[in-house]
């Protein structure tokens, strides 16, 4: 088995992870994709061949996809849980309606920008996200929120579309 075909099994195994850290509300289960990513983006970086079989790279570029769709709401929620539990206060803190399925639209959005060679279309969508999100950020605390979990996400969906591309 080659190094890129375990990267494949683990960037899958990562996806479902993070499908049920979502699902289950356990969200230190995503943990496990962070060094999954990285080790993908290394074996890019250290440019280790990719395997000839016509299928290897759609299957990647689909997981990858996936895993930069699905895994940066947990992830983002454990940051912000470990943020909440810093500041030592327990603060009710506002739950924007809709935040799971804007975060799942907009990490999509971002892979595909960066996969189709168009990564100025993120600075759209953070403009969009950021003035339909205008009104309802009244509290600093709301803000504080809005941004490390916006930066959060687009963070992650960067790394996994930029883990597919092969512009080093």
């Amino acid at each position: 088995m080659t190094w890129w075909n375990a990267a494949l099994i683990a960037v899958g195994i990562g996806t479902v992870l993070a499908i049920l850290a979502s699902a289950l509300k356990r969200h230190w289960l995503a943990l496990p994709t962070v060094p999954v990513l990285l080790g993908v983006v290394a074996l890019r970086v250290i440019g280790v061949p990719e395997p000839t079989e016509a299928w290897f790279t759609p299957l990647l570029t689909l997981v990858l996809v996936a895993l930069a769709t699905a895994g940066g709401g947990p992830l983002v929620t454990f940051v912000l849980r470990v943020i909440t539990k810093r500041h030592g206060k327990k603060t009710e803190h506002e739950v924007l309606r809709g935040g799971a399925t804007i975060g799942y639209l907009e990490r999509f959005a971002v892979a595909g920008a960066i996969l189709v060679g168009q990564p100025a279309a993120v600075a759209i969508i953070v403009a969009v996200k950021g003035l339909g999100r205008f009104t309802e950020l009244d509290s600093a605390a709301a803000r504080e929120r809005f941004i490390v979990g916006t930066l959060g996400s687009l963070i992650w969906a960067a790394t996994c579309a930029t883990a597919i591309t092969r512009a080093w």
